[in-house]
């Protein structure tokens, strides 16, 4: 819940956005997410982007970049360069995209590979009625 100045601290903030509070000091260590000040109780305190900011983080690892990737791209950011920072973003999307589409390539392979393998040794060992041939 944000406080009376639109702050949040740093358990509502990690509640908010489906993290721990380690990760976001995590993410605060490598420059990814920085406390706006502390609180009269030590806590740290976020402004109201930061909720904002950890969602973009999270999304980014979801869609596999790296945390120094982002870190990257939270650099040109923080200087004002949206556009260059876009354009790096399209990049590594680009690249992961295509790192992707090469998983499910060899996943296609894997899967002909152990579909054969297991044909030949039905073959070889018979009928097992108890066994169900998974769907292709």
């Amino acid at each position: 819940m944000a406080l009376a100045d639109g702050t949040l601290d740093i358990a509502d903030l990690a509640q908010e956005g489906g993290v721990s509070s380690r990760t976001i000091r995590y993410y605060g260590e490598l420059g990814l997410l920085a406390a706006s000040s502390r609180g009269p109780n030590g806590r740290r305190q976020y402004g109201a982007d930061a909720l904002e900011r950890l969602r973009f983080i999270t999304r980014l690892k979801k869609l596999g970049l790296s945390l120094g990737e982002i870190a990257e791209l939270n650099r040109t950011f923080g200087s004002g360069a949206t556009p260059a920072m876009l354009a790096h973003l399209d990049a590594l999307l680009l690249a992961r995209l295509a790192e992707v589409a090469e998983r499910i390539d060899d996943l296609h392979t894997l899967r002909s590979e152990l579909q054969t393998y297991l044909d030949r040794i039905r073959y070889k060992s018979g009928p097992h009625p108890a066994i169900e041939t998974p769907p292709s």
